[in-house]
């Protein structure tokens, strides 16, 4: 028997958009990680509401399938 090479995945069109987006923000900081980072650090001082911090979360208990509704 001849062992068969998986192909690659399917196409999906959100991923190709996320990852199209993503290269074109690269490119617009000359492909340049420091900068990127520096671009990031500067929308979250504007924006400082759009951020997500875990520790201002409540700490829950997992919900147990049947408290599910």
């Amino acid at each position: 028997m001849s062992e068969s090479k998986p192909g690659p995945p399917p196409a999906d069109p959100l991923i190709d958009e996320v990852r199209q987006r993503r290269r074109e923000l690269y490119a617009s900081c000359d492909n340049d990680l420091n900068k990127l980072a520096e671009a990031i650090r500067q929308i979250e001082a504007e924006r400082p509401e759009k951020l997500w911090d875990p520790r201002a979360e409540k700490r829950r208990s997992p919900r147990r399938p049947s408290d599910r509704a």
